[in-house]
């Protein structure tokens, strides 16, 4: 069962991210916007949201990982304050460049979910 779930459309954004969590031994898969909340997995904990695309990137989308206890990392090719603030009250607990989550992924990790 993953602990990890990837809202990722971007190819080269999702292997890397995919690859450095199973090198950090965490279960993962991709989920895109037709995922029924209900089905997620009862041990995921994590959730990093590419909040550069429209279908992920909604304040209900981020309400309802939260609402399932799930942690969220999300991230922007840029980040912008508006979108920041509105994404932070939804519930998202990390808002990072893809270049900074690329490199702090594997601590983020570690310090999310152990």
């Amino acid at each position: 069962m993953p602990e990890v779930l990837l809202f990722v459309k971007d190819f080269e954004l999702g292997s890397r991210l995919s690859e450095v969590c199973v090198d950090q031994n965490r279960n993962v898969e991709f989920s895109d916007e037709k995922t029924d909340p209900n089905t997620f997995p009862t041990l995921v904990l994590l959730a990093i949201v590419d909040m550069d695309e429209k279908v992920f990137s909604s304040v209900g989308f981020v309400a309802e990982l939260k609402r399932r206890n799930i942690k969220v990392i999300g991230t922007m090719k840029r980040i912008n304050n508006k979108e920041q603030s509105k994404l932070r009250t939804a519930g998202c607990d990390i808002i990072l460049p893809r270049a900074s989550l690329i490199k702090n992924i594997p601590n983020l990790l570690e310090e999310l979910l152990d």
